[in-house]
């Protein structure tokens, strides 16, 4: 079982990103996505938080 894991057919398109130099473009697109997502959640939070204060 462990060694049908550790012989998976490498992926491609990684390896293509990885040659051109490319890989941290899409490393960088991922991570100011993820930020903006956790930026937009903690905004959400703040808003839900004082309208549950002023309802209250």
């Amino acid at each position: 079982m462990i060694r049908f894991l550790q012989q998976a057919p490498p992926v491609e398109m990684a390896d293509a990103l990885r040659a051109n130099g490319k890989i941290g473009v899409v490393v960088a697109i991922v991570a100011i996505i993820l930020a903006g997502l956790f930026a937009y959640l903690s905004w959400l939070d703040v808003r839900l938080r004082k309208a549950e204060n002023s309802a209250k």
